[in-house]
């Protein structure tokens, strides 16, 4: 029993040799200890033995926390952790750029995000019809779309109203301005009569957004089935003479109705529909276009009328039968022919329930018509 008193008693005072040790040892690094230290030996004292030492600590670290070193002291833990945090990303940016003391402006810089910019002309009762096609083109496209509405008096204000009632998710995703029906030259009241309501006015377009570059064109009874990004991709693939790009009045020349009835110059074997147009506008605005008329050319906008003057006798399809006329006197401005199956991505016509193909391109209210399920779709959207 003597001998187990005996080793608990050297196995404690080992222990707290131990203690006194290590504490005496710490004590240079520690800065209360220090701080004790410095204060003994501004007093004069000898060397304090480790048991007072530690006493000593003791004492001045509870002054120490009653005074709120402890509050400190976590304040301090938590800011290095931030600091390692902000000290990371620091040295990712001391990679990439030399340390400067300097402070410099931060600049953002932003690409400019392209907006794709659509045209459409309603007339009559075309309010519907034409929402319908806007619905069509948000549903699917990626970029922006910039639409330019030229509306009659009456319909303008009920396309705002329309417009503005889209939830914001939607409204984010264009731009509109409404202009109204308006021709530059010649009479306004024989303009607006060509062929249908308004339809002349596609022809103005180049002269009236003078600040658009480039422009899709579709009529109100269009509906996208594909992005408008995938069409608007052929503007890259014009070479430095092409000003736009069109879809062939039909697939058979032998049976297209310009091949057999047409009494005027029309372009290529089949001629072009006007129904979907994609337009480079400044390339148009700066054309000198030959002609049967005058031998040097004129610009866009000077050749319209004349040219309407000498054939509104011999037209039929009106702005269309111009256009197939313009193209045809000038062979060194071909027009970039989509391909009907597989470029277009649209249906136009009057949504009759029969058979229609997702890529078909049909000729406005001769050919099959958008599909019903397809126009009843794109008109619950956004209600």
């Amino acid at each position: 029993m003597r001998i187990h008193c005996k080793v608990v008693v050297i196995a404690v005072c080992f222990g707290v040799f131990l203690l006194l040790y290590f504490l005496g040892g710490n004590a240079a690094d520690d800065p209360l200890l220090k701080e004790v230290v410095e204060e003994e030996e501004e007093d004069g004292k000898s060397s304090p033995s480790p048991r007072e030492l530690g006493r000593d600590v003791a004492a001045k670290f509870a002054r120490k926390s009653s005074t709120g070193v402890g509050v400190r002291a976590e304040e301090t833990l938590g800011g290095r952790k931030e600091g390692k945090a902000i000290s990371r990303g620091a040295s990712v940016n001391a990679k990439s750029k030399p340390r400067s003391n300097v402070a410099r402006p931060v600049t953002k810089r932003t690409q400019a995000e392209e907006v794709m910019h659509l045209a459409v002309v309603a007339c009559g009762n075309r309010l519907d019809e034409t929402l319908t096609m806007v619905k069509s083109a948000l549903m699917f496209s990626l970029k922006k779309i910039k639409f330019h509405i030229f509306a009659e008096d009456p319909l303008a204000p009920q396309f705002e109203d329309r417009l503005n009632q889209w939830p914001r998710s939607v409204s984010a995703k264009f731009q509109y301005s409404i202009y109204p029906i308006t021709f530059s030259v010649g009479n306004a009241d024989e303009w607006k009569k060509l062929f249908k309501p308004c339809a002349a006015q596609r022809l103005f377009l180049p002269v009236i957004l003078k600040d658009v570059d480039s422009l899709l064109y579709v009529d109100t009874d269009v509906l996208f089935l594909r992005p408008m990004d995938d069409i608007w991709s052929l503007l890259k693939s014009f070479n430095s003479t092409q000003l736009a790009a069109m879809a062939p009045e039909h697939e058979v020349p032998k049976i297209g109705w310009y091949s057999r009835f047409a009494r005027h110059p029309f372009y290529g074997v089949t001629g072009v529909n006007s129904g979907v147009m994609l337009m480079n506008l400044t390339r148009i605005r700066s054309t000198l276009f030959k002609n049967s008329m005058i031998p040097g050319g004129l610009s866009w906008e000077d050749l319209l009328h004349p040219l309407y003057q000498k054939y509104k006798n011999h037209i039929t399809w009106g702005d269309q039968d111009l256009l197939n006329i313009i193209f045809h006197y000038n062979p060194d401005k071909p027009v970039y022919m989509m391909n009907v199956d597989q470029e277009t991505h649209v249906a136009i016509g009057n949504s009759r329930p029969q058979q229609q193909t997702e890529f078909q391109l049909l000729q406005p209210d001769v050919g099959i018509k958008c599909s019903e399920p397809s126009a009843e779709l794109a008109s619950l959207v956004f209600a």
